[in-house]
């Protein structure tokens, strides 16, 4: 991706920073682009489970609203994120819900 750094430095001398380094606008918009990205793929799983391809504001709003890790933790813990994923990826495996659900009853063992 590639944000313009100008916007990003115009921001936060918004908010109130009277001079601003070209490295704190880089980690600001290296910042940036990763949270798009994450917000992006959650968007789009929530587009998937109402059956579209096409992702919408309520799609990324409901990525906003959810605080869940994109990825598993490293505990082995599986967030709510973790586990829609896992029956999107079933159900595109062709595995039927028994053998879906089965396979969370394996991963909490």
């Amino acid at each position: 991706m590639a944000i313009p750094k100008a916007p990003v430095k115009r921001t936060i001398q918004e908010a109130g920073a009277e001079r601003v380094s070209a490295d704190a606008v880089d980690a600001l918009t290296e910042h940036i682009e990763e949270y798009m990205e994450e917000l992006s793929k959650r968007a789009i799983v929530y587009a998937k489970y109402a059956k579209r391809k096409t992702v919408k504001a309520e799609d990324i709003a409901l990525a906003i609203d959810s605080s869940a890790p994109i990825e598993a933790p490293e505990d082995e813990k599986h967030d709510m994120f973790s586990m829609i994923k896992n029956v999107f990826d079933g159900a595109s495996e062709g595995k039927g819900f028994e053998e879906i659900i089965g396979s969370f009853m394996k991963m909490n063992k």
